[in-house]
């Protein structure tokens, strides 16, 4: 260990109003240190960590490199886990991003009305970001990434003509069904024209049918969000900095859902409190002030889960189902150990430990582990469902099932966007504050989601 570049993060920390423990910490906490020259932060992460075939993002590094300065609380019970990942995410978030208002409400559950937080945008034009730095191969897709310089690699099945940048049209379905948007017609990949002017008359007529959708000047999607944490953590408080950022960046509204957590409600509680919390949304999608064709599912981690187990349920119980669903770096297998789940068990935000705990707090009955209700990888029937943009993250313990299930989901022949972060761990999308590879990853999703649903 290099003590005297330990004191330089230690001095930097204090000078930030860390202090002692996280209970000082405040959202800004972090910003002094990234805002170092990237050399000074480089030489701060210490020697570049190389595992499978990626280098970890040193800002990346960097922060894990804190987080074992920090106080740590070993998992012995929910309460104190959920305080613990509450006191983190004040750290991590960064400026919050400004929208028109913030609303709570609720929404339908399983059994019951649940807490929900209503995010709408500030009207106006909106401008698609540019998510790569000048050294990455923006624009690159292929069955094997390409080289970058830790910028987003988009996979097989990438979407295509007004998709998000970094990713180009492949001659497969399910690239020619995911240029033309979640409701307009396909067009072959490549026609960019002939798509866009069928996105627009789809987009159009939608309006038409509407009515109040678009009135304010705001895009007319909604993005229903399910926070990550395990199933066990999390809450709209510790993902508030994430949905704000979306919709401010996206300009379309996100509803925040407060399902229930285990142990206290185990499986399949959260699940059914999600797909009741969607259909709430589809149904109240005049009075939300958005378009009921133009309603997404989405999630981090645990809340990717439920965004995919949402996509399945809705489509094989006839319900309205998504007009897309976002998963972001999913758990989508409670049964199988993959590779990446050894070459990640520890150091990278999210541990083996991690998963096993919230594993058996989520699932306490082995046998419902297979079921796709909590497992979504495992269902038998893939065929129908909704496009689909998921990313995935080089360093993360998750690596490999959601590389699975996007290569299932294309397999069935659904429109997929799969992005992968090969210099990223698990957990990237909270992490606002840093810069580089992180933020191209944040803008990428942004992008994507108004090119999709504004």
């Amino acid at each position: 260990m290099n003590l005297r570049l330990d004191s330089v993060l230690r001095d930097t920390l204090n000078a930030s109003a860390l202090r002692d423990t996280l209970n000082a910490v405040q959202a800004n906490a972090l910003a002094p240190l990234y805002a170092l020259p990237p050399a000074v932060r480089r030489r701060l992460a210490g020697a570049p960590i190389q595992i499978d075939g990626n280098t970890l993002d040193p800002d990346i590094q960097l922060l894990l490199r804190l987080d074992n300065l920090l106080p740590h609380t070993t998992k012995t019970d929910a309460a104190t886990a959920r305080a613990h990942f509450r006191q983190l995410c004040k750290l991590i978030p960064g400026t919050p991003a400004e929208v028109q208002r913030v609303t709570d409400l609720t929404v339908r559950g399983a059994a019951g009305q649940l807490g929900a937080r209503l995010y709408t945008p500030r009207p106006g034009p909106t401008t698609t970001q540019p998510a790569h730095g000048p050294s990455t191969n923006a624009g690159t897709s292929s069955t094997t990434p390409p080289t970058q310089a830790g910028g987003p690699t988009a996979l097989a099945g990438a979407g295509g003509p007004g998709g998000p940048a970094g990713s180009t049209a492949s001659t497969g379905p399910a690239s020619s069904a995911a240029a033309a948007g979640p409701s307009g017609p396909t067009a072959p990949a490549g026609q960019s024209t002939s798509a866009e002017a069928a996105k627009d008359a789809a987009r159009a007529a939608s309006a038409a049918s509407t009515g109040r959708a678009s009135r304010d000047g705001i895009g007319r999607g909604l993005l229903v969000f399910f926070h990550g944490g395990g199933w066990v953590v999390g809450d709209l408080d510790t993902h508030d900095a994430v949905c704000r950022s979306i919709a401010a960046e996206a300009g379309i509204r996100v509803l925040s859902v407060d399902y229930r957590l285990a142990p206290e409600a185990p499986a399949p509680t959260a699940a059914e409190d999600a797909i009741a919390a969607f259909t709430w949304a589809v149904d109240h999608a005049e009075d939300l002030g958005v378009d009921p064709n133009l309603v997404a599912v989405g999630g981090d981690s645990a809340g990717g889960n439920l965004a995919a187990v949402v996509a399945q349920q809705t489509v094989r119980r006839d319900l309205p189902h998504p007009a897309l669903q976002v998963l972001l770096y999913p758990g989508v297998d409670l049964v199988a150990r993959r590779p990446s789940r050894d070459l990640f068990s520890e150091g990278f935000i999210l541990t083996e430990e991690d998963i096993i705990w919230y594993r058996d707090m989520y699932t306490p009955d082995p046998a419902l582990r297979p079921d796709p209700i909590v497992s979504p990888l495992r269902a038998e029937d893939l065929t129908g469902l909704p496009p689909t943009y998921l990313t995935t993250a080089g360093f993360d313990p998750l690596r490999d099932e959601g590389r699975d299930y996007a290569q299932a989901l294309q397999a069935a022949g659904n429109p997929l966007t799969h992005i992968h972060h090969p210099t990223l761990p698990h957990g990237h999308t909270n992490l606002l504050t840093l810069p580089g590879p992180t933020r191209q990853a944040h803008t990428h999703l942004t992008n994507h989601l108004r090119d999709t649903l504004s």
